[in-house]
């Protein structure tokens, strides 16, 4: 499989060393094409030009934090598949609750264990895409050999 054909993937973190952090240990498990950026808007421009794998997102974040931006993307019927995972170093019950409402796929917590996050890499790429007002299903259709983490 050549770099062209895997999926790109977008971090999204407002603070600089850790965004180079994600975007690092994602080509190293195995996505030649990680991108990152550090604001919400900035996500949104880049989803709207270019279609994405996966987003990994801070969930605290200033102007616009990571279940805005969950939200956004959720609304748009051209993204709203995308798949979609928070971070942060703490979850409370809230977050968690508001975040699965508004349509997180998964959610991981600070600094990544890398047992869970292949994990939850291999249960978020496994989804089927959403329809409006649909339960989500738990198989995929996506088909893409990922280096590290294996068939889909």
């Amino acid at each position: 499989m050549s770099e062209s054909d895997t999926p790109p993937i977008l971090i999204v973190d407002d603070q600089e060393k850790l965004l180079r952090l994600v975007v690092m240990l994602m080509t190293r498990i195995g996505f030649p094409d990680v991108e990152g950026v550090t604001t919400a808007a900035e996500a949104l421009e880049r989803l709207r030009t270019r279609r994405y794998a996966l987003v990994i997102s801070d969930l605290t974040m200033e102007p616009m934090d990571g279940l805005a931006l969950l939200r956004e993307i959720r609304g748009d019927d051209a993204l709203m598949n995308t798949p979609f995972m928070l971070t942060e170093s703490s979850f409370d019950f809230e977050d968690i609750n508001l975040a699965h409402q508004a349509g997180a796929d998964a959610f991981i917590l600070k600094p990544f264990d890398m047992a869970v996050l292949k994990s939850k890499l291999k249960q978020v790429l496994n989804r089927k895409p959403r329809k409006r007002d649909a339960p989500i299903a738990a198989e995929s259709t996506l088909t893409v050999d990922f280096p590290m983490l294996g068939k889909f």
